[in-house]
């Protein structure tokens, strides 16, 4: 099985810019904040697009292939690409933990990672709490300021990567264009969304939040074609994921080790081949490497990020 793409599924949340529409070259009125690129979670699974399992939804394709797309792994799905512009603050929010998920929503823990593929001057995530008093939080979370009196805001440019781990406090901010790549969970609490007037689930966020993360960015600048290849790892060691950004120049390659990768360019554009097949993935795109590919290469010039779940 070779390197497979997806058709993207598109949303138009209220915050929506238009980066997106740009990038993709969606046309019409509908502005589509949300892009899931890559996921294999119910309500949202990304079917494949070409090749020999052209439209197969990628949960059905890792029930009938497990082993030859996730590895040795008792994985059900597989790390989750989502292009995202916002031209308002989202919804602040928290995702659980494993164990919280599995006993009250049947699902996965969901950490993240952003990488910024643009923004505007000034823009800020909300990456953390600016206090630990979480009797101050509820008060704040039951009049809808939680975002204005203790979000902690963290400064982005292009180029910036932040993973914020389940049970943060976060929000993604007005005026950034950025990929999020995540572990397999979807379930999401808002605590507070701007007066917008949307469900919020206070009791449930509560349960979760883990007021200590105060995540922050590593700053590694935009795509220089000229420089050499580097590999910078994004996530630590104890993390649900591994997350690479991968500076290639001209070609670079990697065994699998029986897992598989999600691929992601992040600048420029590439070709990823391995044994049993090649694909091509323009500015944004993401690709699945099985497993069973054992190994692929990259030819660039690109930036590209690699993810897969630790285990």
């Amino acid at each position: 099985m070779g390197p497979l793409l997806f058709n993207t599924n598109y949303i138009a949340p209220v915050w929506s810019g238009d980066r997106i529409n740009k990038v993709r070259g969606l046309d019409g009125p509908e502005l589509y904040g949300e892009g899931f690129d890559l996921t294999a979670h119910r309500g949202m699974v990304t079917s494949v697009k070409g090749g020999p399992y052209d439209g197969t939804p990628l949960d059905e394709l890792i029930a009938a292939h497990h082993d030859e797309v996730v590895g040795s792994s008792t994985d059900d799905g597989v790390c989750q690409t989502l292009l995202l512009d916002a031209r308002e603050t989202v919804s602040v929010q928290v995702h659980p933990t494993e164990a919280y998920a599995q006993e009250h929503e049947d699902d996965h823990e969901k950490a993240e990672a952003w990488y910024v593929l643009g923004a505007d001057p000034g823009s800020t995530l909300i990456a953390g709490s600016l206090t630990d008093d979480v009797d101050a939080l509820r008060a704040a979370a039951a009049d809808d300021t939680i975002g204005d009196k203790y979000g902690r805001r963290v400064p982005v440019t292009e180029g910036d990567f932040i993973v914020v781990p389940a049970g943060t406090l976060h929000a993604y901010g007005a005026g950034i264009f950025a990929v999020e790549i995540s572990t397999l969970g979807f379930t999401t609490y808002r605590l507070c969304d701007w007066g917008r007037g949307r469900e919020l689930h206070v009791e449930k966020g509560f349960d979760v939040l883990d007021v200590r993360p105060k995540p922050d960015p590593i700053h590694l600048g935009g795509f220089d074609a000229t420089a050499p290849a580097r590999t910078t790892r994004g996530t630590a060691d104890d993390d649900l994921f591994v997350i690479d950004v991968m500076d290639v120049p001209d070609t670079w390659g990697e065994g699998c080790d029986g897992s598989y990768r999600v691929l992601t360019c992040v600048a420029g554009e590439c070709d990823v081949s391995s044994e049993e097949g090649a694909v091509h993935l323009g500015f944004t795109e993401s690709c699945l490497v099985p497993a069973s590919a054992g190994s692929y290469t990259v030819t660039g010039p690109c930036r590209l990020i690699s993810s897969r779940m630790r285990h």
